[in-house]
């Protein structure tokens, strides 16, 4: 599946340090989602190596390809919902 990435997205992976390739493996390899709305979804991620708590992309899934919005980190779920 093709990912793309909003502006705002690229701008949030410059400042916390992500790759293209570690956004799009926490999308494929998720350690969980969270959705958000008919389409968006958080995908959330504890990555080998990273120091932050957990990676999470916010992403719109389209027919053939997944829209990144932003991407977050020191990501926490919770879980008394």
């Amino acid at each position: 599946m093709k990912v793309v990435y909003r502006d705002h997205a690229v701008t949030r992976m410059i400042e916390r340090h992500l790759t293209p390739k570690e956004v799009e493996h926490v999308v494929l390899f998720a350690d969980g989602t969270i959705p958000q709305s008919k389409d968006k979804v958080i995908y959330y991620k504890k990555m080998r190596g990273r120091k932050d708590n957990l990676i999470a992309v916010v992403a719109v899934k389209h027919v053939e390809e997944i829209e990144v919005i932003t991407v977050l980190v020191n990501f926490e779920v919770n879980h008394d919902t």
